[in-house]
């Protein structure tokens, strides 16, 4: 098979598209076709071993966390799924018999393998994975679109419905809200009843964040967050924040909450370490949530609701597979608005 291959860390020349033995499928293992896979901010770690990827991963390695396709071929005790199914893995390879697995949290397995990161992921034509850990994709998505929207929409939805617990008629925040998770929370926000106010450092991505349904936006290169809350809200602040930023975005946001508000926090690559006053923390009886992964059952949640049109998925630009040290270096540029999907066709 063809497929992008990383031998040794470092810039997007080091991902090397070669032809490499095909994966061959165990007993319980499904081997997928694949058709499409999304650019996802950890393509990047994996490229470049940081965020603690060195320690976790062998090289060489195939990157790739959101991938799409058809079942090619069954291991021999495969019962769930056939030949011709459109599928997804679930990008956390849960192993089904731990204490979380059991009790319906396999996204904190504590047996998990990891797509693209830990097991060789989507930019490939061909990848094998355990059948417990498909995902059937609705025949009304189109592999693109499910490949671009299916983690945004999973991770937003388990971060905001699940995890924060928004209710109809609460001010949400998202920052950067320009990126290709954010986008879609925008989305998940607006269709849960919120009040959406997205921030983001430019104009035109703040006006494509309208289209999805935020009621207001704030430019933070051209206003501090925090004042750009009192503006919109009236100096009431906001019940929740979706952050994937961390950093000082993070420090503002605490200070934009509403007494008895939220963050939900899925990433920190603007900032892994941060001080928070915590006396103004506990006075106000805020709560910051450590979420972001989603379980099989919120990605089939949502690919259903794309089906019938209920979320859209944002797609800024698709490319062949062997044009993936592109797609990176258009990734990091920030100069891009949703998802960058690779094909195999």
């Amino acid at each position: 098979m063809k497929a992008v291959v990383l031998r040794e860390y470092g810039g997007p020349e080091k991902l090397v598209y070669e032809e490499i033995p095909d994966p061959v499928p165990a007993a319980n293992d499904v081997l997928i076709r694949v058709m499409a896979t999304a650019l996802n901010h950890v393509d990047i770690d994996v490229r470049n071993g940081t965020s603690g990827v060195e320690s976790i991963q062998r090289l060489p390695h195939i990157p790739g966390v959101d991938a799409v396709g058809t079942v090619q071929a069954i291991g021999s005790d495969v019962t769930l799924w056939k030949v011709g199914d459109r599928v997804t893995p679930h990008f956390i390879l849960s192993c089904g018999k731990c204490a979380n697995c059991r009790g319906g949290r396999e996204n904190i397995c504590t047996d998990s393998q990891i797509v693209g990161l830990t097991h060789w992921g989507g930019y490939a034509e061909l990848l094998c994975v355990p059948e417990r850990n498909l995902v059937r994709i609705p025949d009304g998505v189109s592999f693109d679109a499910a490949a671009a929207a299916m983690t945004p929409f999973a991770t937003a939805w388990e971060a905001l419905v699940i995890t924060a617990g928004i209710r109809a008629g609460e001010k949400v925040l998202i920052t950067g809200a320009g990126g290709g998770v954010a986008s879609h929370a925008v989305q998940v926000a607006a269709l849960a009843g919120a009040r959406v106010i997205a921030c983001a450092g430019a104009d035109d991505k703040l006006e494509k964040v309208k289209a999805l349904g935020a009621e207001a936006v704030i430019n933070y290169k051209k206003e501090s967050l925090v004042d750009g809350v009192v503006r919109v809200t009236g100096g009431q602040g906001v019940d929740v924040v979706f952050d994937g930023i961390g950093g000082d975005i993070l420090k503002s946001s605490i200070k934009c909450l509403a007494e008895g508000g939220r963050i939900a926090s899925i990433g920190a690559h603007a900032g892994e370490v941060v001080d928070i006053d915590m006396i103004e923390f506990f006075r106000k009886h805020l709560t910051m949530y450590g979420c972001g992964r989603s379980t099989k059952e919120i990605v089939s949640r949502v690919l259903e609701l794309m089906d019938v049109g209920k979320l859209k998925p944002v797609i800024f630009r698709v490319l062949p597979l062997e044009k993936a040290a592109e797609a990176q270096i258009l990734m990091e540029s920030r100069d891009f608005f949703g998802r960058i999907v690779l094909t195999t066709s």
